[in-house]
């Protein structure tokens, strides 16, 4: 697995609290960079088509981010926390709308180079956030939130090779 997807699958299965998860996030982004930003938006993505399931007509659900507690995205910073969590659910929804219509081509919008030049870290730190809750979710419910980190694990391996 590549260096910044192996860090990426830790940021979200290590169970930190919200501050000491920034600090990892902003120290991994440090090291890795857009590599970073990219295993973890690709792990947001995997979670999202693990946890979206089927819909009654065997259409795909959409999945939304679920939005972090405000004392989440406060840590990245009041305005600009809220700035990286509105890009990031722009530039979801385009690539679900894009995958749903079978197509590479994103509507107009904020990239992803976009969102890790003006967010770094943060943007990590919120999609780590997202993903790590949202598996311990799942395990709360009874559900197989392991196995959804697996297949994040699985799907971020075979983006490495």
């Amino acid at each position: 697995m590549h260096p910044s997807a192996e860090r990426a699958l830790d940021l979200i299965s290590s169970q930190q609290s919200p501050a000491k998860l920034l600090d990892a996030s902003r120290e991994a982004w440090d090291e890795h960079g857009y590599p970073l930003t990219y295993a973890c938006f690709m792990a947001l993505v995997a979670f999202g088509d693990n946890f979206g399931g089927q819909g009654s007509d065997g259409e795909p659900l959409q999945v939304v981010i679920p939005r972090p507690p405000s004392e989440v995205i406060i840590l990245a910073g009041r305005r600009r926390g809220e700035e990286a969590l509105d890009m990031l659910n722009s530039l979801f929804t385009r690539v679900r709308e894009a995958d749903l219509a079978r197509t590479q081509e994103l509507a107009p919008g904020p990239s992803l180079a976009d969102l890790d030049k003006n967010y770094k870290g943060n943007a990590a730190y919120l999609m780590a956030y997202i993903v790590g809750s949202g598996v311990a979710t799942l395990v709360e419910e009874g559900q197989d939130g392991e196995g959804v980190l697996d297949s994040v694990g699985q799907f971020l391996e075979e983006l490495s090779g």
